[in-house]
């Protein structure tokens, strides 16, 4: 792109320090370079801190054998770099330590492959979710099945529309793309019917997590859809909200003109050489991500393309990373749109992985759950990984 031809030099790492740094010496002559780098301003805040460390000797020494006595990395090991971004709308905020991602991490004691199989074998032979004709409760409007897949109700609800919907394969490990695509097809059936008898039910959420590590309460693979009344819940509102502050800020700014929030994030992201596109469907790993190879698809419409995607990257978090556990997000777009549905969303997926399902260690911790989000790879190193897992749709 233009973008790159004449502006930006640095394509590893992201514009957190010294501009010299990253852009091109007369870049400020192109408008292009900055039409963009206003969009970056607008939206994201970024820095480097540099954090001094000093060893003593003996401990020294394990930090050089763990950098395979690479002097260059130790050097950076003494002044470590610190990437900070903040989204100023929604306030997610992530510090990039590619340093951290070399600490030493203690293998399982059983393999993953291993404690998976043992875990989904054990557990297939007393399952609820496959026998769900006597073991799984049904809504008021009754259950919805079809030939890959079934809707249960969940019998512990946190909303009054709330249902699951399953696979009769109790293996994620095979779970087919038909299998995937009949899950959605129901849900979206579910949804329709419930709007329809409801009609101030209108926000479509789909929420689903894998294994017990992170955060099922059955190994069977099952999602939970719900649909909401006035608006979606306080996570995906905020950030829904913050589309329409974004929006609203630059409505009379002529040279932004009316700018889409989740667009201009597009953008900034494709800038960045974060993105990969499908026609209508965009693949990013965010710039304020929450743990490695999270990752965010944005799309116009809700279809079997874009499940897909979905599936793909699935295929790409079990074959490529051995990470069998996530949670992930799926939003459309409110049902019989209205006038004050301002600031309206694209259809949204994120999904996050959950660490080993055999470790003992918490993926989370209060860095996470109170403060800042902590990666410890740098978004176009991982982008480079996830890039390989696509097939053309």
């Amino acid at each position: 792109t233009l973008w790159r031809k004449h502006c930006w030099i640095n394509q590893i790492s992201l514009p957190t320090q010294d501009i010299k740094s990253y852009y091109k010496k007369n870049y400020t002559a192109y408008n292009v370079c900055k039409d963009v780098i206003s969009l970056i301003n607008s939206i994201y805040n970024m820095k480097t801190n540099i954090a001094k460390v000093e060893y003593p000797e003996t401990f020294a020494q394990k930090i050089r054998k763990i950098f395979n006595y690479d002097n260059t990395l130790y050097a950076k090991a003494l002044e470590q770099e610190l990437y900070f971004v903040m989204n100023k709308y929604t306030f997610e905020h992530t510090v990039y330590n590619p340093l951290r991602g070399r600490r030493p991490i203690q293998p399982p004691e059983v393999p993953i492959e291993q404690y998976l199989n043992e875990t989904i074998e054990k557990t297939s032979q007393n399952c609820d979710l496959c026998n769900y004709q006597n073991m799984t409760a049904i809504d008021s409007l009754g259950r919805m099945e079809n030939r890959y897949a079934y809707s249960a109700a969940n019998a512990f609800k946190f909303d009054q529309w709330h249902s699951m919907f399953m696979p009769k394969q109790h293996d994620i490990t095979k779970l087919t793309f038909e299998e995937l695509k009949d899950i959605f097809t129901l849900a979206w059936k579910w949804f329709q019917t419930v709007h329809k008898q409801s009609s101030s039910h209108r926000f479509p959420t789909l929420l689903w997590d894998s294994l017990p590590h992170g955060g099922a309460s059955q190994v069977h693979p099952h999602i939970h859809a719900t649909l909401h009344s006035d608006h979606y819940y306080g996570q995906f509102e905020s950030i829904r909200f913050a589309s329409e502050r974004y929006y609203r800020e630059y409505i009379n700014i002529s040279k932004h003109g009316k700018k889409n929030f989740f667009r201009t994030i597009q953008d900034i992201h494709m800038a960045f050489n974060l993105t990969i596109s499908f026609n209508g469907i965009t693949v990013l790993i965010p710039i304020t991500s929450r743990k490695e190879y999270d990752i965010i698809v944005l799309a116009e419409n809700f279809d079997e393309r874009f499940i897909k995607v979905i599936y793909q990257i699935i295929q790409g978090y079990f074959n490529k990373l051995k990470q069998f556990s996530f949670s992930s997000c799926l939003y459309l777009p409110p049902l019989s749109p209205n006038q004050d549905d301002s600031g309206l969303t694209p259809v949204y997926y994120r999904i996050i992985p959950r660490g080993q399902i055999s470790s003992l260690l918490s993926e989370i911790s209060s860095l996470d759950l109170l403060s800042i989000h902590n990666v410890n790879k740098l978004p176009a190193d991982l982008f480079a990984e996830i890039i390989t897992w696509f097939q053309e749709i």
